[in-house]
């Protein structure tokens, strides 16, 4: 992609805003914007020469990182534009990128980004005026507002090499903020736990030992994923046993984790099938698998627990959605996604009461604590590419480091990665040594998708998954 830092030019600060001009980066359809662009130069119409237009094969191809990467590389503003939906050369590739947009923006309103800096529109390959009148309020509209300094400061945000401390040995990482300390860093809670959370030491029901101790022996399974003592620090962890007589150190589910993740694993996929002791969160986890054709549910077979810890019996996956999710979706409001938390809405709502602007600052401070461990990918039963994104290096879209472009590239795309499929099992909130209060934007992703497409994960193993899937009557009230 372009590198639009190359072309920065420093101004005095009294003359900054009379030479300030826009950089604008579009995204467009071969078949389609491309081709109406070329209509309006063949015409001789004249527009404002601020937009680098760059061709893709269709809309439903831009993806969400090349948006992002645009503005930590210096744009000033971003146009999406494709054809016109039921026009697509592919069939239904704008229908698919009109659902990824609506997601993709709530989540970017979230974190407080500038939306007026992100236009998406529909020309076709005969409307050479539209697309010069787009081009010409856009750029006038990014002229008003000025150059995005709150992105610009996030991308020039780079840890500089490591050098020993002044009069002392060892090393040291000084990061450069630029006014870090200024930033306002409210404390906003969603709920968390520590895992285990005291439940470490109680046993197993005494049905679910014997269940899984004859499930082992009978052969059903050859293998169950569950919860243990951990012996150091006296909590539950979880863990997969093979041997019947291992059923005895079974313990209670922890207040934490999602044993789904252990199917991630490709010694436990060996050993199909699976028992696993499953809660809410774990049926939930299952179901999206199943949906996303990533499990054969034929394969899995779980030792079902209530909230309260009863042991309900061995279920097969549309038995248990039945017993443990279906009955506590019936009674959702029309404005809340299943799994999550009444704190974790509630540290939403009073999150987006906020202006963007303390947004912005808000996950600001909070991204800076990252370390890029990645146990929030580690610990999430969703996250299963078999390769990351962020350990891509051809191209490497974002950097590695704990920066402030790689660590604002990871959550935003990690989070995107999972809108419509994350089920508020917390998992990767508290698997975060930084204590980043991750869950909150897995709940506004999940109450975007039941917003403007009636979605909610996990709550069912049959349909299509939200992002492969789209309606023609889907909204489009942003797009131009």
């Amino acid at each position: 992609m372009l590198n639009l830092t190359d072309s920065t030019t420093a101004v005095a600060p009294d003359t900054a805003a009379a030479a300030f001009e826009p950089r604008i980066v579009a995204f467009v359809c071969k078949w389609c914007t491309y081709a109406g662009a070329d209509l309006a130069g063949t015409s001789r119409m004249v527009y404002p020469p601020n937009v680098r237009t760059l061709m893709l094969p269709c809309t439903g191809r831009i993806d969400t990182s090349f948006v992002l990467r645009a503005f930590l590389q210096g744009a000033d503003g971003v146009l999406v534009s494709g054809c016109h939906p039921g026009d697509c050369h592919y069939t239904a590739g704008n229908f698919r990128a009109r659902r990824r947009w609506t997601l993709f923006r709530d989540l970017l309103d979230v974190i407080g980004f500038d939306l007026n800096r992100l236009e998406i529109a529909w020309v076709s390959a005969a409307e050479g005026a539209k697309w010069v009148k787009i081009i010409t309020e856009f750029t006038e509209k990014i002229r008003n507002l000025g150059p995005y300094h709150d992105m610009r400061r996030v991308a020039s945000d780079h840890v500089p090499p490591i050098a020993p401390p002044a009069g002392g040995h060892g090393t040291v990482v000084s990061r450069d903020r630029q006014g870090a300390e200024a930033r306002a860093r409210p404390q906003l809670h969603a709920d968390r736990h520590v895992a285990g959370g005291g439940n470490g030491r109680v046993r197993a029901p005494a049905q679910l030992t014997e269940a899984a101790t004859e499930a082992l022996r009978g052969g059903k399974v050859n293998v169950i994923l569950g919860w243990v003592r951990n012996r150091t620090l006296g909590q539950a962890r979880p863990t997969w046993i093979a041997q019947p007589e291992a059923a005895a150190d079974l313990v209670a589910p922890g207040d934490a984790g999602n044993l789904a993740r252990l199917l991630k694993r490709p010694e436990v996929r060996a050993l199909l099938p699976a028992g696993i002791v499953a809660r809410a969160a774990e049926v939930m986890a299952l179901n999206v698998l199943a949906q996303e054709a990533q499990l054969d549910p034929a394969k899995v077979f779980l030792f079902v627990v209530a909230p309260d810890g009863r042991y309900l019996g061995l279920m097969d996956l549309a038995e248990a959605t039945e017993r443990v999710v279906a009955d506590n979706v019936k009674g959702l409001d029309d404005d809340r996604p299943a799994g999550f938390s009444d704190e974790t809405l509630a540290a939403l709502d009073e999150l987006m009461a906020r202006l963007p602007r303390d947004r912005w600052q808000f996950w600001a401070a909070q991204f800076e604590k990252c370390i890029k461990c990645y146990a929030c990918r580690g610990s999430c039963p969703l996250c299963d590419c078999e390769t990351c994104f962020a350990d891509r290096n051809q191209p490497q879209w974002f950097p590695t480091g704990s920066d402030g472009p790689g660590n604002l590239g990871w959550h935003v795309i990690r989070a995107f990665h999972l809108a419509g499929r994350c089920v508020g099992c917390g998992a990767c909130q508290e698997a975060c040594p930084a204590g980043i209060p991750l869950n909150l934007m897995g709940a506004a992703l999940s109450r975007s998708a039941l917003r403007h497409f009636g979605h909610r994960a996990g709550v069912s193993s049959r349909g299509v998954p939200l992002q492969s899937d789209y309606r023609t009557e889907d909204g489009e009230a942003f797009i131009l």
